[in-house]
């Protein structure tokens, strides 16, 4: 089918969330100037954090509501999970809001985890004590801390995260002196290598999880890649097709699923926040370095650049910490990934943020390039 023309708080977590059991705890009474604004996220907050408080709805989410609230204990937020998509022209959603809210804690706990570094191997005839002072563990790219999940209403509360938007920068113009090709990649170097350790590791507990994100899966490949066949040559459908049902089929590694560069804030020292996991789901690693990749590629061939040395690059990073068993087929699904992702990007329903600011030569050539990259690998 084408797109249409455009009372339970869990407290502080301590522990892994799959072992992290909520505690009961009575909810205020709705306040008297909540009025425009969601009273029970309003009853949330104003049990989470001292008054006074100044709350401040936040514009942008797709399947959640999300509110910033500050207050002398500092800025937080809160977000909550919704049973339709409140912005743009989806099809009802799979599951619930309480499954979303599931995935979403269960992910930020693995993100978390990924953020810490091994520490490099040890030379040869070093002490292990010494090995360990001299190289310390380090943090890259960081997680906010999830402060405490109202299971009753799907809301999760959270430290604010720093920095801007990855979008505004790889959407800026090309006489942006203040946004150049290298400094874009900074950040991307930091991201390609923390997906490399959160696609190695476990999540548990993997049945449930898999109960509760597998329907949203394949609702989003349903909307961002079967969707597209109507705007692939005829000839491509079988093959196109095949490459998706064998993706929907993947379930060896644990994926973000949302890794746009609106899920993405860097500060003025190139240093990265990652937000959203509420559509992780299992599947492959080469999905979700894609799926940012698609706007790194957008941005070069708005420019009128290749955008393969730049995957390239993104894939050295990504290897640097995990190399996958067969590299060369590894790429070639990324690059099938990256063409459809493209493609959506352009054709989609969320069209307006993603290539809404290209003109229509640069819209043709991510069209040709998306197209062109799928006749050749299909």
């Amino acid at each position: 089918m084408p797109y249409p023309a455009s009372t339970s708080l869990a407290t502080p977590l301590a522990t892994p969330l799959a072992t992290t059991a909520p505690v009961s705890l009575p909810l205020p009474a709705a306040p008297a100037d909540s009025a425009g604004v969601d009273s029970e996220m309003i009853q949330v907050a104003r049990l989470l954090w001292p008054g006074p408080q100044s709350v401040e709805p936040v514009a942008g989410g797709l399947f959640n509501r999300v509110l910033k609230v500050s207050s002398p204990a500092g800025t937080h937020y809160l977000k909550r999970f919704t049973e339709v998509a409140l912005s743009g022209d989806f099809p009802p959603l799979p599951t619930r809001a309480a499954q979303r809210c599931l995935v979403a804690c269960s992910w930020h706990d693995l993100a978390s985890r990924a953020c810490v570094m091994p520490p490099p191997a040890q030379p040869p005839g070093q002490p292990p004590r010494q090995a360990a002072i001299r190289q310390p563990t380090a943090r890259p790219l960081t997680v906010p801390a999830l402060i405490a999940i109202q299971s009753e209403y799907d809301i999760v509360a959270m430290d604010a995260a720093a920095g801007a938007p990855l979008h505004e920068r790889l959407t800026s113009g090309p006489g942006d002196k203040a946004v150049d090709a290298a400094a874009l990649e900074l950040p991307l170097r930091s991201i390609a290598r923390w997906l490399g350790r959160l696609h190695a590791l476990p999540l548990q507990p993997r049945n449930a999880l898999l109960a509760a994100s597998r329907p949203f899966k394949a609702f989003k490949i349903e909307l961002q890649y079967v969707r597209l066949l109507d705007e692939l040559p005829p000839r491509l459908h079988r093959a196109a097709r095949a490459f998706i049902d064998d993706y929907l089929a993947l379930e060896a590694e644990p994926v973000h699923g949302d890794l746009n560069s609106r899920n993405l804030l860097v500060d003025a020292d190139h240093r990265v926040s990652v937000i959203d996991f509420e559509q992780g789901h299992f599947g492959e690693g080469s999905y979700d370095l894609a799926y940012l990749l698609s706007e790194y590629a957008i941005r070069a061939l708005n420019h009128d650049r290749d955008p393969l040395p730049i995957v390239a690059r993104a894939w050295d990073h990504y290897g640097s910490t995990r190399l996958p068993a067969d590299p060369s087929a590894w790429q070639r699904r990324l690059h099938l990934h990256l063409a459809f992702q493209c493609l959506y990007r352009l054709v989609g329903p969320t069209r307006a943020v993603w290539t809404g600011h290209l003109d229509e030569p640069a819209g043709r050539r991510v069209r040709d390039w998306s197209l062109g990259m799928l006749e050749r690998l299909l």
